[in-house]
């Protein structure tokens, strides 16, 4: 079982030769996208047997509201991060229960939110209003509101992006960034949220605060180490198909150092035909590394029960409702 990869699906349904290969892959989770959403009942479908295959993974989503929401097709906007923090508590927490009401009336464990990075003026996550305040202090009590707004429908979260992406000047869809000094204390965030019902995603950026200025987080055994040291939850490597990863191999390659750095889990969510070269790939330097192969054992024994809670039964009338509440107490849409 290839418990460590999280990935995408083509479309909004399985041929039977994609169904063949996850059947083959036995991934640990896999991750929908707005490609992969038609229709209420088509997306419940598309669920319903994803979640039957044999490695019976885990289904995730991005839902932080605003822009980065894959279900918005259904769900019709829903406020954004920065303008429902701005709103007060009681608006983070109705964007939070509007995420998770959704992903359990389809069958999706994992919202892989909410943003912990705190909102930095250099930086280009802030403005994408997705971070939950402009301090560790404003963003760790929106953060801790949100997480729990999400686990009380079932649905476990994803602390993003660690150490913290704040002070990232460029987009790491695109370019590496380089995180200042902040990055030491804004990864503070992470610590206090962790618990072992909710992963962290690490970051792709440079960390030197952090003990490595040359590999990028996700990658550095010195940055996901730290971060081992404090995390009993599954720790995830952001999408390796991103940009910032140019320069560090193939994505099978970035796979392999990921997982040896001490990463549980790592997407791939849009090559998808790297997905066999991923396992194939990994499983080989298993072989070869006793180290490694012990590592993805225990990834495997951390990642098991991972957004596989019962999940509450949410009837799409109720959905809709708490999506207009989300709406109104943020003061508007985004």
């Amino acid at each position: 079982m290839s418990a460590f990869l999280v990935c995408g699906v083509a479309g909004v349904e399985l041929d039977a030769g994609e169904r063949a290969l996850l059947e083959e892959l036995r991934p640990g989770g896999v991750v929908l996208f707005a490609r992969n959403v038609a229709g209420r009942e088509q997306l419940a479908a598309l669920s319903r047997e994803l979640l039957a295959l044999p490695s019976r993974p885990y289904l995730a989503v991005d839902l932080e509201g605003g822009r980065v929401n894959r279900l918005a097709a259904l769900t019709g906007p829903l406020p954004a991060a920065a303008d429902a923090a701005r709103a007060g508590l009681a608006a983070v927490r109705a964007l939070a229960e509007a995420a998770a009401a959704a992903c359990a009336h389809f069958g999706i464990g994992v919202d892989f939110a909410p943003v912990a990075d705190v909102a930095r003026p250099e930086g280009w996550l802030g403005a994408e209003a997705r971070c939950l305040g402009a301090s560790a202090a404003a963003v760790q009590r929106a953060a801790a509101v949100y997480l729990d707004g999400l686990e009380s429908f079932g649905v476990a979260g994803c602390l993003k992006h660690y150490p913290g992406l704040g002070s990232g000047a460029v987009d790491s869809h695109r370019e590496l960034p380089r995180l200042d000094d902040a990055a030491a204390a804004d990864a503070e965030v992470f610590r206090v949220l962790l618990t072992p019902a909710r992963a962290v995603m690490v970051a792709h950026a440079l960390a030197p605060a952090l003990g490595d200025g040359s590999c990028p987080a996700s990658l550095s055994r010195a940055v996901v180490g730290r971060l081992r040291r404090l995390a009993t939850g599954p720790v995830i490597a952001d999408d390796l198909e991103m940009g910032a990863l140019a320069a560090h191999g193939s994505i099978p390659e970035r796979a392999a150092a990921a997982l040896a750095a001490g990463c549980d889990q790592v997407l791939v969510c849009n090559v998808l035909d790297a997905r066999a070269a991923v396992v194939g790939h990994v499983e080989a330097a298993a072989r070869r590394d006793p180290a490694l192969a012990s590592a993805l054992r225990l990834s495997a024994s951390r990642t098991a029960g991972f957004g596989r809670r019962e999940l509450a039964n949410v009837p799409w009338a109720s959905v809709c409702e708490l999506a207009d509440r989300a709406r109104r107490l943020a003061g508007g849409e985004r």
